[in-house]
Protein backbone atom coordinates (compact mmCIF):
# COMPACT_ATOMS: atom_id res chain seq x y z
CA UNK A 1 0.00 0.00 0.00
CA UNK A 2 1.25 3.33 -1.28
CA UNK A 3 2.54 5.40 2.14
CA UNK A 4 -0.12 8.32 1.76
CA UNK A 5 -3.04 6.47 1.31
CA UNK A 6 -6.39 6.52 2.51
CA UNK A 7 -7.46 4.20 4.96
CA UNK A 8 -10.28 1.29 3.40
CA UNK A 9 -13.16 2.32 6.48
CA UNK A 10 -12.62 6.24 5.80
CA UNK A 11 -13.04 5.70 1.68
CA UNK A 12 -16.11 3.79 2.37
CA UNK A 13 -17.47 6.51 4.12
CA UNK A 14 -17.06 9.12 1.58
CA UNK A 15 -18.31 6.82 -0.87
CA UNK A 16 -21.41 6.77 1.00
CA UNK A 17 -21.66 10.11 1.46
CA UNK A 18 -20.82 11.12 -2.52
CA UNK A 19 -23.19 8.68 -3.54
CA UNK A 20 -26.04 10.36 -1.47
CA UNK A 21 -25.41 13.86 -2.39
CA UNK A 22 -27.79 16.10 -3.81
CA UNK A 23 -26.48 17.21 -7.44
CA UNK A 24 -26.47 20.14 -8.35
CA UNK A 25 -25.82 20.96 -12.29
CA UNK A 26 -24.13 24.25 -13.60
CA UNK A 27 -24.70 25.10 -17.02
CA UNK A 28 -22.81 27.62 -18.95
CA UNK A 29 -24.07 30.88 -17.81
CA UNK A 30 -24.36 29.91 -13.82
CA UNK A 31 -22.22 31.49 -11.10
CA UNK A 32 -21.63 30.14 -7.88
CA UNK A 33 -20.20 31.18 -4.80
CA UNK A 34 -19.22 29.38 -1.71
CA UNK A 35 -18.46 30.12 2.02
CA UNK A 36 -17.52 28.30 5.07
CA UNK A 37 -17.05 28.92 8.69
CA UNK A 38 -19.10 32.12 9.55
CA UNK A 39 -19.33 30.77 12.99
CA UNK A 40 -22.66 32.92 13.59
CA UNK A 41 -23.67 33.63 18.02
CA UNK A 42 -26.22 35.57 19.69
CA UNK A 43 -24.21 39.06 18.41
CA UNK A 44 -22.41 38.90 22.10
CA UNK A 45 -18.71 39.47 22.87
CA UNK A 46 -18.19 35.40 21.78
CA UNK A 47 -19.79 35.59 18.72
CA UNK A 48 -17.06 35.16 16.14
CA UNK A 49 -19.09 36.23 12.80
CA UNK A 50 -19.69 40.05 14.67
CA UNK A 51 -16.28 41.68 13.45
CA UNK A 52 -17.31 40.69 9.47
CA UNK A 53 -20.62 40.65 9.71
CA UNK A 54 -21.81 44.05 8.13
CA UNK A 55 -18.86 43.44 5.16
CA UNK A 56 -20.83 39.72 4.51
CA UNK A 57 -23.79 40.82 4.49
CA UNK A 58 -23.00 43.94 2.20
CA UNK A 59 -21.34 41.78 -0.14
CA UNK A 60 -24.60 39.10 -0.28
CA UNK A 61 -26.55 41.88 -1.19
CA UNK A 62 -24.76 44.26 -3.25
CA UNK A 63 -22.79 41.65 -5.35
CA UNK A 64 -23.18 38.59 -5.21
CA UNK A 65 -26.95 38.69 -5.54
CA UNK A 66 -27.46 40.99 -7.72
CA UNK A 67 -25.12 39.04 -9.85
CA UNK A 68 -27.29 36.39 -9.95
CA UNK A 69 -24.66 34.16 -8.33
CA UNK A 70 -25.79 30.63 -6.90
CA UNK A 71 -24.92 30.65 -2.88
CA UNK A 72 -23.42 27.58 -1.22
CA UNK A 73 -22.34 27.82 2.71
CA UNK A 74 -20.18 24.90 3.44
CA UNK A 75 -20.91 24.34 7.15
CA UNK A 76 -20.32 25.78 10.29
CA UNK A 77 -22.28 28.82 9.56
CA UNK A 78 -24.51 28.34 12.83
CA UNK A 79 -22.69 28.10 16.09
CA UNK A 80 -24.89 25.62 17.75
CA UNK A 81 -21.81 24.78 19.92
CA UNK A 82 -22.45 28.11 22.21
CA UNK A 83 -26.02 29.71 20.69
CA UNK A 84 -29.43 28.40 20.43
CA UNK A 85 -30.33 28.46 16.56
CA UNK A 86 -33.25 31.07 17.89
CA UNK A 87 -30.97 33.58 19.45
CA UNK A 88 -28.97 33.09 16.50
CA UNK A 89 -31.97 33.49 13.94
CA UNK A 90 -33.56 36.40 16.07
CA UNK A 91 -29.69 38.40 15.87
CA UNK A 92 -29.00 37.93 12.57
CA UNK A 93 -32.44 38.77 10.93
CA UNK A 94 -31.00 40.70 7.43
CA UNK A 95 -28.67 37.67 7.09
CA UNK A 96 -31.23 35.16 7.19
CA UNK A 97 -33.24 37.46 5.34
CA UNK A 98 -30.62 37.89 2.14
CA UNK A 99 -30.46 33.74 2.27
CA UNK A 100 -34.05 33.72 1.28
CA UNK A 101 -33.73 35.95 -1.45
CA UNK A 102 -31.68 33.34 -2.45
CA UNK A 103 -33.47 30.29 -1.70
CA UNK A 104 -36.85 32.45 -3.66
CA UNK A 105 -35.18 31.70 -6.98
CA UNK A 106 -33.53 28.47 -6.15
CA UNK A 107 -30.05 29.36 -5.43
CA UNK A 108 -29.49 28.53 -1.96
CA UNK A 109 -27.09 25.37 -1.15
CA UNK A 110 -27.26 25.06 2.96
CA UNK A 111 -24.59 22.57 4.05
CA UNK A 112 -23.35 21.27 7.74
CA UNK A 113 -20.49 21.35 9.76
CA UNK A 114 -19.85 19.82 12.87
CA UNK A 115 -20.21 23.13 14.77
CA UNK A 116 -24.09 22.79 13.09
CA UNK A 117 -24.39 19.40 12.94
CA UNK A 118 -27.30 19.41 15.23
CA UNK A 119 -29.65 20.46 12.00
CA UNK A 120 -29.47 17.32 10.66
CA UNK A 121 -31.50 15.95 13.07
CA UNK A 122 -33.89 18.21 13.31
CA UNK A 123 -37.31 17.84 11.77
CA UNK A 124 -37.15 20.45 8.53
CA UNK A 125 -40.35 22.20 9.59
CA UNK A 126 -38.14 23.55 12.16
CA UNK A 127 -35.49 24.77 9.60
CA UNK A 128 -35.18 28.22 8.05
CA UNK A 129 -33.65 26.25 5.57
CA UNK A 130 -33.55 22.61 4.19
CA UNK A 131 -29.28 21.53 5.28
CA UNK A 132 -27.58 18.66 3.10
CA UNK A 133 -24.45 17.05 4.13
CA UNK A 134 -22.89 17.17 1.07
CA UNK A 135 -22.87 18.80 -2.56
CA UNK A 136 -22.21 17.18 -5.85
CA UNK A 137 -22.05 20.09 -8.49
CA UNK A 138 -21.20 18.51 -12.09
CA UNK A 139 -19.96 21.10 -14.67
CA UNK A 140 -19.59 20.49 -17.64
CA UNK A 141 -19.88 16.33 -16.87
CA UNK A 142 -17.10 16.63 -14.72
CA UNK A 143 -17.28 16.16 -10.85
CA UNK A 144 -16.71 19.12 -8.29
CA UNK A 145 -17.80 17.97 -4.57
CA UNK A 146 -18.53 20.24 -1.67
CA UNK A 147 -18.32 18.92 2.39
CA UNK A 148 -17.10 20.36 5.27
CA UNK A 149 -14.02 18.68 5.95
CA UNK A 150 -14.64 17.19 9.29
CA UNK A 151 -15.75 14.27 8.30
CA UNK A 152 -12.50 12.79 7.48
CA UNK A 153 -11.52 13.15 10.76
CA UNK A 154 -11.67 9.91 13.46
CA UNK A 155 -13.41 11.58 16.77
CA UNK A 156 -15.89 13.51 14.61
CA UNK A 157 -17.14 10.67 12.86
CA UNK A 158 -17.09 8.67 15.71
CA UNK A 159 -19.26 11.42 17.21
CA UNK A 160 -21.37 11.19 14.60
CA UNK A 161 -22.42 7.30 14.58
CA UNK A 162 -23.58 8.25 18.35
CA UNK A 163 -26.94 9.50 17.14
CA UNK A 164 -28.71 12.42 17.03
CA UNK A 165 -30.16 12.03 20.88
CA UNK A 166 -26.61 12.26 22.15
CA UNK A 167 -25.19 14.87 20.03
CA UNK A 168 -28.17 16.98 20.43
CA UNK A 169 -28.82 16.31 24.44
CA UNK A 170 -24.98 15.75 25.54
CA UNK A 171 -22.37 16.10 23.32
CA UNK A 172 -23.31 19.76 21.17
CA UNK A 173 -24.19 21.32 24.16
CA UNK A 174 -20.83 20.49 26.26
CA UNK A 175 -18.91 21.77 23.28
CA UNK A 176 -17.75 17.92 22.79
CA UNK A 177 -17.14 17.24 19.18
CA UNK A 178 -17.22 20.48 18.06
CA UNK A 179 -13.17 20.58 17.57
CA UNK A 180 -10.87 24.03 16.34
CA UNK A 181 -9.10 21.93 13.97
CA UNK A 182 -8.44 25.41 12.59
CA UNK A 183 -6.15 26.23 15.69
CA UNK A 184 -4.36 23.00 15.68
CA UNK A 185 -1.54 22.61 12.58
CA UNK A 186 -1.52 18.91 13.17
CA UNK A 187 -5.39 18.61 12.87
CA UNK A 188 -5.86 21.08 9.62
CA UNK A 189 -2.91 19.17 7.72
CA UNK A 190 -4.55 15.84 8.27
CA UNK A 191 -8.27 16.77 7.07
CA UNK A 192 -6.15 18.58 3.86
CA UNK A 193 -4.63 16.12 3.25
CA UNK A 194 -6.98 13.16 3.33
CA UNK A 195 -9.55 15.49 2.06
CA UNK A 196 -6.60 15.28 -1.19
CA UNK A 197 -6.04 12.22 -1.18
CA UNK A 198 -9.87 11.00 -1.36
CA UNK A 199 -10.46 13.38 -4.86
CA UNK A 200 -7.32 12.50 -6.44
CA UNK A 201 -8.64 8.73 -6.28
CA UNK A 202 -12.10 9.47 -7.49
CA UNK A 203 -10.77 12.05 -10.28
CA UNK A 204 -13.02 14.99 -8.66
CA UNK A 205 -12.42 18.67 -7.07
CA UNK A 206 -12.81 18.70 -3.84
CA UNK A 207 -13.75 21.97 -2.02
CA UNK A 208 -13.90 22.16 1.58
CA UNK A 209 -14.07 23.95 4.61
CA UNK A 210 -13.05 23.59 8.24
CA UNK A 211 -9.45 24.51 8.58
CA UNK A 212 -10.28 27.84 7.83
CA UNK A 213 -6.88 27.90 5.73
CA UNK A 214 -7.64 29.22 2.03
CA UNK A 215 -6.60 26.29 -0.57
CA UNK A 216 -5.91 26.94 -4.42
CA UNK A 217 -4.84 23.95 -6.55
CA UNK A 218 -4.18 22.07 -2.86
CA UNK A 219 -1.91 24.94 -2.46
CA UNK A 220 -1.45 26.96 0.65
CA UNK A 221 -0.77 30.22 0.56
CA UNK A 222 2.26 29.64 1.58
CA UNK A 223 3.11 27.53 -1.05
CA UNK A 224 1.56 30.49 -3.48
CA UNK A 225 3.83 32.94 -2.13
CA UNK A 226 7.15 30.67 -2.22
CA UNK A 227 6.11 30.14 -6.23
CA UNK A 228 5.92 34.19 -6.56
CA UNK A 229 9.07 35.17 -5.12
CA UNK A 230 10.74 32.17 -7.18
CA UNK A 231 9.27 34.07 -10.33
CA UNK A 232 10.08 37.34 -9.11
CA UNK A 233 13.59 36.25 -9.01
CA UNK A 234 13.80 35.06 -11.99
CA UNK A 235 12.28 37.65 -13.56
CA UNK A 236 15.05 40.42 -11.82
CA UNK A 237 17.79 40.16 -13.91
CA UNK A 238 16.69 41.48 -17.53
CA UNK A 239 14.42 43.99 -15.60
CA UNK A 240 14.98 47.84 -16.21
CA UNK A 241 16.20 50.28 -13.27
CA UNK A 242 12.58 51.13 -12.64
CA UNK A 243 11.17 47.58 -12.67
CA UNK A 244 14.15 46.64 -10.24
CA UNK A 245 12.41 48.76 -7.77
CA UNK A 246 9.33 47.89 -8.05
CA UNK A 247 10.52 44.44 -7.96
CA UNK A 248 12.39 44.79 -4.89
CA UNK A 249 9.30 46.60 -3.18
CA UNK A 250 7.26 43.48 -3.88
CA UNK A 251 9.98 41.31 -2.80
CA UNK A 252 10.13 42.82 0.73
CA UNK A 253 6.17 42.51 0.96
CA UNK A 254 6.39 38.81 -0.08
CA UNK A 255 9.25 37.99 2.51
CA UNK A 256 6.71 39.36 5.29
CA UNK A 257 3.90 37.43 4.32
CA UNK A 258 6.18 34.47 4.12
CA UNK A 259 7.75 34.70 7.14
CA UNK A 260 3.84 35.27 8.81
CA UNK A 261 2.54 32.40 6.50
CA UNK A 262 5.42 29.98 7.94
CA UNK A 263 4.82 31.10 11.77
CA UNK A 264 1.21 29.62 11.11
CA UNK A 265 2.55 26.03 9.64
CA UNK A 266 3.49 23.45 11.21
CA UNK A 267 7.52 22.69 9.95
CA UNK A 268 6.63 19.08 8.86
CA UNK A 269 3.52 20.05 6.66
CA UNK A 270 5.57 22.21 3.99
CA UNK A 271 6.41 19.33 1.45
CA UNK A 272 4.17 18.28 -1.36
CA UNK A 273 5.21 14.51 -0.99
CA UNK A 274 3.06 14.38 2.64
CA UNK A 275 0.17 14.82 0.40
CA UNK A 276 1.04 12.07 -1.52
CA UNK A 277 4.06 10.17 -3.78
CA UNK A 278 4.33 11.98 -7.13
CA UNK A 279 3.16 15.32 -8.55
CA UNK A 280 0.87 17.40 -6.63
CA UNK A 281 -2.75 17.41 -8.83
CA UNK A 282 -4.70 20.67 -8.31
CA UNK A 283 -7.71 19.12 -6.64
CA UNK A 284 -8.54 19.90 -3.50
CA UNK A 285 -9.22 23.87 -2.71
CA UNK A 286 -10.54 25.67 0.77
CA UNK A 287 -12.97 28.33 0.75
CA UNK A 288 -11.30 29.59 3.85
CA UNK A 289 -13.51 31.40 6.21
CA UNK A 290 -15.74 34.21 7.01
CA UNK A 291 -13.89 35.21 10.15
CA UNK A 292 -10.62 36.31 9.12
CA UNK A 293 -8.60 39.22 10.51
CA UNK A 294 -8.15 40.33 7.17
CA UNK A 295 -11.49 40.03 5.86
CA UNK A 296 -13.59 37.25 4.30
CA UNK A 297 -12.27 34.44 1.76
CA UNK A 298 -14.37 32.46 -1.01
CA UNK A 299 -14.40 30.43 -3.93
CA UNK A 300 -16.48 31.73 -7.05
CA UNK A 301 -17.02 29.73 -10.08
CA UNK A 302 -18.42 31.56 -13.17
CA UNK A 303 -17.63 32.11 -16.52
CA UNK A 304 -16.01 29.07 -16.80
CA UNK A 305 -13.26 30.33 -14.64
CA UNK A 306 -12.57 29.06 -10.26
CA UNK A 307 -11.16 31.51 -7.80
CA UNK A 308 -9.90 32.19 -4.31
CA UNK A 309 -11.44 36.14 -3.83
CA UNK A 310 -10.89 38.14 -0.60
CA UNK A 311 -13.50 40.63 0.39
CA UNK A 312 -12.33 43.12 3.03
CA UNK A 313 -13.14 46.92 4.96
CA UNK A 314 -10.64 49.10 4.16
CA UNK A 315 -10.97 50.60 7.44
CA UNK A 316 -10.09 47.20 9.22
CA UNK A 317 -7.40 46.85 6.89
CA UNK A 318 -4.87 47.86 4.28
CA UNK A 319 -3.16 44.39 3.42
CA UNK A 320 -4.60 43.89 -0.13
CA UNK A 321 -4.91 47.17 -1.03
CA UNK A 322 -1.06 48.29 -0.66
CA UNK A 323 0.33 44.95 -1.87
CA UNK A 324 1.50 45.76 -5.59
CA UNK A 325 0.01 42.84 -8.11
CA UNK A 326 -3.18 42.94 -6.69
CA UNK A 327 -6.34 44.81 -8.37
CA UNK A 328 -8.78 45.98 -5.75
CA UNK A 329 -12.58 46.10 -6.69
CA UNK A 330 -14.44 48.65 -4.93
CA UNK A 331 -17.85 47.92 -3.40
CA UNK A 332 -19.65 50.71 -5.60
CA UNK A 333 -19.08 53.91 -2.97
CA UNK A 334 -18.60 51.95 0.25
CA UNK A 335 -15.34 50.71 2.15
CA UNK A 336 -15.34 47.86 0.52
CA UNK A 337 -13.24 45.55 -1.50
CA UNK A 338 -12.94 42.84 -3.52
CA UNK A 339 -9.51 40.98 -4.50
CA UNK A 340 -8.74 38.31 -6.52
CA UNK A 341 -5.63 35.80 -4.83
CA UNK A 342 -5.99 33.63 -7.48
CA UNK A 343 -7.73 32.62 -10.81
CA UNK A 344 -7.41 29.45 -13.26
CA UNK A 345 -9.81 28.16 -16.08
CA UNK A 346 -11.73 25.23 -14.97
CA UNK A 347 -11.42 23.05 -17.63
CA UNK A 348 -7.68 23.02 -17.47
CA UNK A 349 -7.50 22.33 -13.56
CA UNK A 350 -10.05 19.15 -14.17
CA UNK A 351 -7.78 18.50 -17.04
CA UNK A 352 -4.26 18.13 -14.97
CA UNK A 353 -6.42 15.81 -12.57
CA UNK A 354 -7.53 13.63 -15.23
CA UNK A 355 -3.86 13.76 -16.55
CA UNK A 356 -1.85 13.72 -13.38
CA UNK A 357 -3.48 11.19 -11.46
Amino acid sequence: MERNALKRDLRRMLDHLLGQAPVLRLGAGDKLVIFSDLHMGNGGRKDDFVPNAELFLAVLRRHYLQQGFILALNGDIEDLAGFSLASIATRWLEVYAAWQEFAERGALCKLVGNHDLALLYRPPADLPFPVTETLLVEIGGKRLWLFHGHQVYRLNRAFQAMGSFILRKLLLPLGIGNFTTARSPSRRFHVEKRAYLYARERGMLAVIGHTHRPLFESLSRLDTVKIEIENLCRSYPAAEEGERRELRERMERLKREFIEQQRRDHPSQRGENLYHEGPLLPCLFNSGSGIGRHGITAIEIAAGRIALVIWFDRRRSEQYAESAGYEPQRLGDSDYYRVVLKEEDIDYVFARIELLR
